[in-house]
């Protein structure tokens, strides 16, 4: 059987938050927090592991049912063996901010068990900052759909209650080809940290063979 042990990656400039038996949460002082888990429980997803699109169908309705959006879905070495890497945006869990939450995801099967690792980061300060910067970029005009009847607000947090009740969707800005213009926004440092891993990630080999996924049951975001 393999434990949080056989699972082994860079954390070098972090600080471990909290462990238990199933987890490991680490963060930096970059706004980055990064989490290993492994259940005990065997995993049975409705999907095969190397199936991309049908993941990517189980997965962006996951996200919408969470208020979220799946911005990136696909398969990855990670060692020598086989990954499923998914990137996420959702609204800030902080209250009233308008800002983001990206998650990047990986899950690697061992044996019967999936661990999954999820590296996270929640913008602050000024929000907004790429996407508008990105659209002068690219001259883009967003056309939101006008709704059957004005929406009436009586003040600024109730108009904001209602911007954070608009579903979210992937958007021109969320493109990796401008994070190296936005190294500081929460997208850039989830995928960078996220892709340091994969290079880092090393597997201890157990009693089974974890180089063959098979179907997986257990899924959560965190």
């Amino acid at each position: 059987m393999h434990d949080l042990s056989a699972v082994k990656f860079d954390v070098s400039d972090c600080t471990l938050r909290e462990q238990s038996e199933e987890h490991f949460g680490w963060s930096n002082s970059n706004g980055v927090y990064v989490v290993l888990r492994l259940p005990k429980g065997a995993t049975n997803w409705p999907f095969d592991f190397n199936d991309v699109d049908a993941a990517t169908k189980f997965f962006s309705e996951q996200s919408a049912s969470n208020g979220g959006a799946l911005l990136e879905m696909g398969l990855v070495t990670v060692g020598g063996h086989v990954g499923l890497r998914g990137l996420f945006k959702y609204r800030s869990p902080i209250p009233q901010s308008m800002g983001m939450m990206f998650v990047s995801i990986l899950w690697i099967r061992l044996g019967d068990r999936t661990a999954q690792i999820n590296v996270e980061s929640v913008e602050q300060g000024d929000t907004g900052v790429r996407e508008a910067a990105v659209s002068l970029m690219i001259e883009e005009k967003t056309e939101a759909a006008a709704p059957d009847e004005p929406v009436l607000v009586e003040s600024m947090e109730e108009m904001f209650a209602h911007m954070r009740a608009q579903p979210l969707r992937a958007l021109p800005s969320d493109s990796s080809q401008y994070d190296q213009a936005f190294p500081d926004h929460p997208l850039s440092k989830v995928r960078h940290r996220m892709a340091h891993l994969v290079d880092t990630l090393s597997i201890v080999a157990g009693e089974e063979d974890v180089t063959r996924p098979k179907q997986s049951p257990w899924w959560r975001f965190w």
